[in-house]
């Protein structure tokens, strides 16, 4: 798995002469104690390519090796490289390979307007996720008023 983390459970099974049941649990409980994540190890002749990747913070991440990077509306930071480098000791929770990269006008926008009033967001967003839906709000008073008044809902 060190080698290739890509391998199936049928040719692992095969490779050590294992059932598959067995190679399973085997996986199972290195990832529940010795397992951190798995990785991408990307060709070192990818110039032409971007690494995007979704972080938490920038924290440890060398600024020489970001291409550019964009704050997001949910405290992460998506962050472009194209130096194959940049994977090393990143810890990311989301990773995507780009082919092209082309820019369009520097003046895009995009407005962001409260779930609850209605009125243009205009400084970081307050954020309250229902059932996988995330709603976005201009002020704690608004988030809360729609907090209670979806408590109210749910009681009937």
């Amino acid at each position: 798995m060190i080698k290739n983390s890509r391998q199936n459970i049928s040719e692992i099974s095969r490779n050590l002469n294992l059932s598959r049941n067995t190679v399973a649990l085997i996986i199972k409980k290195l990832e529940n104690s010795v397992i951190e994540s798995y990785t991408v190890n990307i060709k070192q002749n990818t110039e032409s390519n971007y690494i995007i990747a979704i972080v938490k913070s920038l924290d440890g991440i060398k600024k020489e090796l970001l291409t550019e990077y964009f704050e997001l509306t949910n405290g992460k930071y998506m962050v472009i490289s194209s130096d194959s480098n940049f994977l090393n000791n990143l810890n990311y929770d989301e990773i995507h390979i780009a082919r092209h990269r082309e820019r369009g006008s520097e003046n895009f926008n995009i407005d962001l307007y409260c779930d609850f009033c209605g009125g243009k967001i205009v400084s970081v967003p307050k954020t309250y996720e229902i059932n996988r839906k995330k709603y976005y709000f201009c002020c704690d008073t608004c988030k809360s008023t729609f907090i209670k008044r979806q408590n109210a809902l749910e009681k009937y």
